[in-house]
């Protein structure tokens, strides 16, 4: 074969490969993408030849060139953040892109190298930047080696190779409407803001900086972009950081730390991000509600230092200022001391609401002790748990069972996935365990129904105590919180779907599993089986154990046993090489119709 035949077929297979691959980039990312529809739109701009026609083309040829021509520079940088960072290799995060003819911006999944770990304090969020900012992480920024992915984000059509960089979308709540008119451009792997000084420059100037590229689309301007960029971040490196920040700072934050916004108004602003980040499609049929005649009940809720105070004050606000039926009372207790702009919302609803029971403890106790604490004080028996930042939305347990059901996940019962652990059975891709712990009495009157509506399997882990000791009423009248054993009974008749295990009988009113023996837990274990239900799966109470809780359950012939999500800090999923006694799941907290969710994706 001749050489002018191989290089006929190499290039033809390139030319279809990159085609197929683009098709297939382009078409995934259509699934990923959202608009941002809760901002005001904007007059859109109309493109020339080249930024309509041309510019995608060549977006193509350089992205391919660079996917292929630096595939063992992908592949060696892979493998240094799996071996320096862990896994996932890759970092995605929702950035504002090319506004539609609607006048608002689209919202897409950039891809980059992670550089940060996970590092988590002990309640499981996640600490501060420079903290997680390793000296490897710092290099792979300073280097722009983290960017590599986005070569991916250009052939999907999401990013182009110049355009205005894609900024946060918390950013994009700061902007001005002309400040925005920078997206009516394709955003890019480089601008003119980022060859004159990247993140050196004042955020004013960078804006300005992609208002004058839109004024004048053009080859040549590109070309000089490129070649200005390869000088910049490659060769002098300069720009990368923000002075002595981790990460660049915020524009929010600097408009707050320069006084060009309020902090009401920066606050407001940071909540319109979230709302954009946590779009949800609702739940279409009309939920009936009697507004006048419903069961009383309480909203059991805790906060603490670390708790981010404006996600407080959202959550606050979607249990009170935007709800059709307001709680009887809400007991917050606060858990040891917290900084002023927490009381500070604290102060606000508390003035303006008469149903807060506000109770502060002087040192922290943790999250079990601080809702043990609520419970306890809680004077209605119907009792909805909260997470100081959980926004309530009455349809979100329906639209997590129709989300499984959209996308074709089997759920499954428990002793599916105790067989699929053993090696016994193979499940489909998409499987998923669906939990319940306490077993509230909402989960027969809400959760069942659903579950049956939609034919899905579920597991309710019972607190023996709690059920035994629980009277049934009328729906219609006083609401009990726990299913009374006969209810359970019932439900198993019922509802064939739903199987009920062990959340331990009587283990919840210790406030440390380390002050119980063994003897007691063996104890406690066979006053479940003997007076509740025989079963050999359990999860944890608060999601506390230790060796000899796993030991007194492994005596009692106990066969699974689950941790609780925030207790974990790797929240990954579900795999066969997991201990059997420490089962991790990944917590879905939702508030007002409180049922705890805990789903782990076995793929």
């Amino acid at each position: 074969m001749s050489k002018k035949k191989v290089v006929g077929i190499i290039a033809s297979a390139i030319v279809g490969g990159t085609t197929v691959a683009t098709w297939i980039m382009k078409k995934k990312a259509k699934k990923t993408t959202y608009k941002a529809e809760s901002v005001e739109a904007i007059p859109t701009r109309k493109m020339g030849f080249y930024e309509k026609y041309v510019k995608r083309a060549i977006d193509i040829v350089c992205a391919s060139a660079a996917i292929i021509c630096f595939s063992p520079l992908y592949v060696g940088v892979a493998i240094l953040v799996r071996f320096k960072l862990g896994s996932p290799v890759l970092f995605t995060q929702d950035r504002p892109g090319l506004i539609g003819e609607d006048g608002k911006e689209t919202i897409f999944k950039m891809y980059k190298f992670r550089t940060m770990t996970d590092e988590r304090d002990e309640n499981g969020d996640l600490l501060p930047d420079e903290v997680r900012l390793t000296s490897f992480g710092k290099w792979l920024r300073s280097t722009s080696l983290d960017e590599l992915p986005e070569a991916f984000n250009i052939l999907n059509g999401t990013l182009s190779v110049c355009g205005p960089r894609p900024q946060l979308v918390r950013d994009l709540t700061f902007m001005t409407k002309e400040q925005r008119m920078r997206h009516t451009a394709k955003p890019g792997l480089s601008g003119l803001a980022q060859v004159n000084g990247r993140n050196a420059i004042k955020w004013e100037d960078k804006l300005d900086w992609d208002l004058k590229y839109i004024e004048n689309v053009s080859l040549l301007e590109d070309l000089g972009i490129i070649l200005k960029t390869v000088k910049t971040a490659f060769i002098k490196q300069e720009g990368i950081t923000d002075g002595d920040m981790a990460t660049a700072e915020d524009f929010g934050d600097y408009l707050l730390n320069n006084g060009k916004v309020s902090q009401e108004d920066y606050n407001n602003k940071q909540m319109e991000a979230k709302k954009i980040l946590n779009q949800e499609s609702y739940v279409k049929e009309d939920v009936e509600v009697d507004r006048e005649r419903h069961a009383s009940f309480s909203v059991a809720m805790s906060v603490y230092k670390s708790d981010n105070p404006d996600f407080f004050d959202r959550a606050l606000s979607s249990i009170t200022d935007e709800q059709t039926i307001i709680p009887n009372e809400i007991v917050l207790v606060v858990d040891g001391p917290v900084s002023n702009e927490i009381n500070n919302v604290i102060n606000k609803y508390e003035k303006k609401y008469e149903i807060f029971n506000v109770i502060r403890l002087e040192q922290n106790g943790g999250l079990g002790n601080a809702l043990k604490i609520a419970v306890k004080n809680a004077t209605h028996e119907l009792i909805a748990r909260m997470d100081s930042d959980d926004v309530s939305v009455s349809t979100r347990f329906e639209e997590q069972l129709k989300y499984l059901k959209k996308h074709n996940y089997k759920t499954l019962t428990m002793k599916e996935f105790y067989e699929w652990k053993q090696g016994k059975i193979e499940l489909p891709h998409k499987s998923v365990l669906i939990t319940f712990d306490d077993g509230f009495l909402s989960n027969y009157h809400y959760a069942f129904p659903l579950l049956k509506k939609y034919n899905m399997n579920a597991t309710v882990f019972l607190i023996g105590e709690y059920v035994q000791n629980a009277t049934q009423t009328d729906w219609d009248g006083n609401i009990k919180t726990y299913m009374p054993l006969e209810l359970v009974e019932k439900s198993k008749e019922e509802y064939p779907n739903i199987d009920f295990c062990s959340h331990t009988y009587g283990l919840h009113y210790h406030n440390s599993i380390n002050e119980v023996s063994k003897e007691q837990m063996e104890k406690d274990f066979s006053l479940f089986n003997n007076n509740i239900t025989n079963t050999k799966f359990l999860a944890y109470p608060f999601g506390q154990y230790n060796e000899d809780l796993i030991n007194a359950w492994k005596d009692s012939d106990g066969l699974l046993a689950f941790a609780y999500g925030p207790t974990r800090k790797d929240y990954r999923k579900a795999s066969k090489n997991d201990n059997n006694y420490e089962i991790p799941r990944l917590n879905v907290s939702h508030g007002m119709e409180t049922w705890k969710l805990g789903l782990r994706l076995l793929l």
